[in-house]
């Protein structure tokens, strides 16, 4: 993985192995933090054709880049690499202006951790007696506890290095997901040590801690006046003369001044303190991430400090999430982060302010004949890699897009988006229909608004991390054009959208499948009214939802039988006759040029009055649609048929 200077996010399901990577990376300054469950089971359990010769072992790579200019003297990067340096690169890498000669240093870190080789022979002997995975387990357990060690190399050769050099190069703090108000006070001391080794600022603690005793000495000068006497007249009444020692009586303070500075919490309202483990987590929280950014003091080229948390948004309100996001995304877009940042979340409260750049996506593969781990940078993936723009147009528009709710997806395993709001609500509830498991299966619905599938599909085309992706879409068709022609049902079949075939054409990746209205609707709401005409109670009562109570009273009276509309007609409210007048007008002609189709054409001109009225009220019917009790039976299962196409693709994703 190639990681950002600044801020890093990593994103992906329940273990995918966001925790395995900074531990990884915790690794570099606290290599002792390792025990026999950080070895691949999935190898181990596979022994008897993968380690019967050679004992398994973990090697991580870890390579830097730094650059270094000519003229900068106070630069000790140089020192701290030099035994990892790759020195080939060196001269490739050199870039000379007028000013000053800069250098792109490679450096790289190879650390294994392996069985000693005195005891190799020790081990194949002992692996070929092994008969069951238990037994290995066990015996690689006490292998690993008496016999394992670090080594670390450049990469390039096998000579050994000391693994003090590499420890010392970073400065790696760890902020897990469980936090106290004790996290804070650490880092508070942290600082003050660091105040403290300033030589000047040392002799001016030291005169202040001599100055302290002479005052104490005085206050209990009683006391030590009265111990010493008592230890004067001893006279080896209890045997301290014979041995040689007498007893003192002195001052000398003790004092620590990292546990003499305290944080507390002050109500701003009353004016009063409390300890700050007697305030909440949030805020706690906050406290502690801000101070471990804000009071690190890292000079460039001395100091390279690396901050690891783990699931900031812990006991966070999504709003301070995003609060405190937006702060360290800001201090990363100005180059003021001082460090190198890694953050695991689950939070898309978090990923909707970091930025696109910042995010890596791992993902753990469990379906293949080999589980493996895949990962991928949103920066890398986002970067077209030919004369196209797809990527880049996709990338500027997440940017502006990708809220909170959209960020979802990221998070997801399957994907399923959507135009609308009404698909997205009445999805679940077609799902739970049909027996598909919406929230095992970790589902994402999201809606686009609009026909801009293709900047969201561009997240996962190519990219190692497989994540399934359905597009339900509306093919838009228009049964009435604008100069009164009127369209067949034989042009609808043989109809394709012009967003449908550019999508089609462009995703060809297993992953991806598209889906839209095939009953003879051009939308999601008249394709569902459609599937539903045949069941009189629902369509009726689907056909109300956004009606006037005029026009609710004379399809009440009606039915859905275009001859008695027909009839009937003057008796339609004023508002609607016209409409409904031009619609009736429709159906005459189109039985007329294809009479085989004359109970299409009813449904048809029906599910498209439901559609002029439900068009400014989609999300209201759809609410309508699983909150009204009519429309669900006496165990709670909605009673509308899932429209053909929408079953199709969640067919294919359940798969």
């Amino acid at each position: 993985m190639e990681f950002n200077e600044g801020l890093n996010v990593i994103i992906g399901a329940n273990n995918s192995g966001k925790t395995g990577l900074i531990h990884a990376i915790r690794l570099l300054s606290s290599p002792s933090d390792i025990n026999i469950n950080d070895f691949n089971k999935n190898n181990l359990i596979n022994y008897k054709e993968k380690y019967i010769d050679e004992a398994p072992s973990i090697r991580i790579e870890y390579d830097i880049q730094h650059e270094i200019f000519e003229g900068d003297t106070t630069d000790e990067s140089i020192l701290k690499l030099l035994p990892f340096l790759g020195m080939e690169k060196m001269a490739e890498s050199r870039i000379s202006t007028e000013k000053d000669t800069k250098y792109n240093i490679f450096a790289t870190i190879q650390a294994t951790f392996c069985l000693d080789s005195k005891f190799t022979e020790e081990y194949k002997k002992e692996v070929q007696d092994i008969s069951n995975f238990d037994d290995y387990f066990l015996m690689l357990n006490r292998y690993i506890n008496d016999h394992y060690l670090w080594i670390y190399t450049n990469g390039k050769t096998e000579t050994n290095i000391d693994s003090k050099l590499a420890k010392k190069i970073f400065d790696i703090q760890y902020i897990n997901a469980e936090r106290t108000g004790t996290d804070v006070a650490i880092e508070i001391k942290k600082d003050i040590s660091s105040l403290l080794k300033d030589s000047e600022k040392k002799r001016e603690y030291d005169a202040l801690i001599s100055e302290l005793n002479d005052n104490l000495k005085k206050l209990l000068e009683p006391s030590i006046t009265k111990m010493s006497n008592l230890f004067n007249y001893e006279k080896n009444e209890i045997g301290l003369e014979k041995g040689n020692i007498s007893i003192t009586s002195q001052i000398n303070s003790k004092l620590s001044a990292e546990d003499s500075y305290i944080t507390e919490v002050k109500d701003t309202k009353f004016n009063y303190n409390l300890p700050l483990v007697y305030n909440g987590l949030g805020y706690n929280n906050l406290v502690n991430i801000y101070m471990s950014i804000k009071l690190s003091d890292v000079k460039k080229g001395k100091d390279f400090k690396i901050l690891c948390l783990e699931e900031p948004e812990a006991h966070l309100h999504p709003a301070m999430q995003y609060k405190l996001f937006k702060f360290i995304s800001n201090l990363n877009k100005s180059n003021k982060l001082n460090q190198q940042v890694f953050v695991t979340t689950h939070s898309s409260n978090i990923t909707a302010v970091s930025g696109l750049d910042s995010m890596y996506i791992i993902q753990y593969d469990r379906q293949g004949e080999v589980s493996d781990c895949f990962q991928q940078s949103l920066k890398h993936q986002l970067t077209d890699k030919d004369d196209s723009t797809f990527k880049s147009d996709a990338k500027n528009h997440l940017n502006k897009f990708l809220d909170v709710t959209r960020s979802d997806m990221l998070f997801a395993d399957k994907i399923i988006l959507v135009e609308g709001i009404a698909e997205k609500i009445l999805l679940p509830i077609f799902m739970e229909k049909l027996g598909y498991p919406y929230e095992d299966d970790h589902i994402s619905i999201v809606e686009i608004g609009g026909k801009h599938f293709e900047y969201f599909i561009e997240v996962f085309n190519g990219n190692p991390v497989k994540k399934k992706i359905l597009c339900i879409t509306d093919n838009d068709f228009k049964w009435f054009n604008d100069d009164g022609e009127n369209c067949l049902f034989k042009e609808y079949l043989e109809y394709e959208a012009p967003h449908l075939k550019k999508l089609i054409s462009r995703y060809k990746f297993n992953e991806f499948k598209i889906v839209t209205q095939i009953k003879g609707g051009s939308t999601f709401e008249d394709e569902l009214f459609i599937e539903n005409f045949k069941n009189e109670d629902i369509v009726s009562s689907l056909f109300g939802l956004p009606l006037s109570d005029t026009m609710k009273e004379f399809c009440k009276n009606n039915g859905f039988s275009i001859n008695d509309w027909i009839k009937n007609k003057e008796l339609i409210d004023g508002r609607s006759i016209k409409l409904i007048s031009k619609y009736l007008d429709c159906y005459k002609k189109k039985i007329e040029l294809d009479p085989e189709n004359q109970e299409f054409y009813e449904k048809l001109i029906f599910s498209k009055l439901f559609l002029h009225y439900a068009s400014n009220k989609k999300g209201d019917v759809a609410l309508s649609l699983i909150t009204d009790k009519i429309f669900f039976d006496d165990k709670d299962i909605s009673k509308l048929i899932v429209p053909g196409y929408i079953m199709e693709g969640l067919e294919w994703l359940n798969q």
